[in-house]
Formats: C-alpha cells, structure tokens, sequence
C-alpha cells in the first residue's frame, strides 16, 4: 500500500514526511477505524481510503501542524467509515425467518420467492415498507435515499412484482 501512495507524492521530503506519519501511526488508525465499523475487511477499505484522500490532498496534509495531522487523519477516517457503513447499509439483507407463512397460506412462500430473486433496491425496499411497515421517511433515513426515490423505487419495485406474479400465473 505504501508504494502505491508515495507515486502520488513528488517532492522527496514529503515522501520521507508521509513515510514517518504512515509508519508510526497505521496501527492506530486502524484500530481506530476498526473501532467504528467493527468489521476488520470494512477497515481496511475504510483506511486505505483514507490515506488516498491523504495523498490527494497532501498539499492539506503537510501545511496541518505535525502535532495535529494524527487528529487530522482521525477526521479523514471517521468520514470514510462512515461513507463506507452508509454505502453498504443501503441494501438491507433479508431476515431469513421474515417469511414464515400461515399454514394455509401456500401461495405467500412464491411470493417471498420473488420478491427475494428481485434486484437488490427495490428487494429491500420492498421488504421495509410490506414486511416490517416502515414509513417511506424511515426508509429513506435508513437507506440514505430521499424520500422521493423512496417513493419512485416502491412504485418500480410493486410494479415489477405485480408483472412478475402475472407471468407466474396469478391473477390481479
């Protein structure tokens, strides 16, 4: 990793700067960065996006007072981590047991079959709104969408399945 960021560095006493700064404090950040995600994989995405943003702005890193640029970088990896949690909570994995049907109900397991073989936004979409009845605010919260696509992908998503349970051989 550190060779692919001192290419984005030219002069060489930034490279020896940057070189001290990363040495002395990768660990630290990705305990840190650990720390907010709770997921080592998501970590290091998280900090290996900061440090890019370090390199991109490095003009910014080095006029940072050296006793400051921990703090600094603690900012930069906050921001990735949580850009990466909001990225990768926007598709909300299925409960497995969401699906358990009355035992009369024989038709409400193909349905669950479909909505699950459904693309993922309008997949957890539609099981926030039908299934656990959230409101299109809460969705949209959750989601990190505006209400409007809320809305938008809710109408795509019961049209879709409305079009798929006909193939199957339902009728409206």
């Amino acid at each position: 990793m550190l060779p692919t960021l001192l290419t984005g560095l030219e002069a060489p006493q930034n490279k020896a700067r940057f070189i001290l700064f990363y040495e002395a404090n990768k660990t630290r950040l990705y305990r840190y960065a650990l720390s907010l995600l709770r997921d080592p994989t998501q970590a290091e995405d998280a900090l290996q996006t900061a440090w890019l943003s370090c390199v991109q702005h490095a003009e910014t890193f080095f006029q940072v007072p050296a006793n400051k640029r921990l703090a600094w970088m603690r900012v930069v990896v906050k921001n990735a981590a949580f850009a990466l949690h909001n990225k990768e909570s926007r598709y909300t994995a299925l409960d497995p047991d969401w699906d358990l049907p009355a035992q009369d109900d024989s038709g409400h397991r193909d349905i669950v079959e479909i909505i699950r073989a459904m693309p993922p936004q309008y997949r957890s979409i539609l099981e926030l709104k039908f299934v656990l009845e959230w409101s299109d605010q809460a969705i949209a919260s959750h989601l990190g969408l505006s209400p409007g696509t809320v809305r938008t992908r809710i109408w795509r998503g019961r049209k879709l399945l409305q079009e798929t349970l006909i193939e199957e051989g339902y009728q409206p």
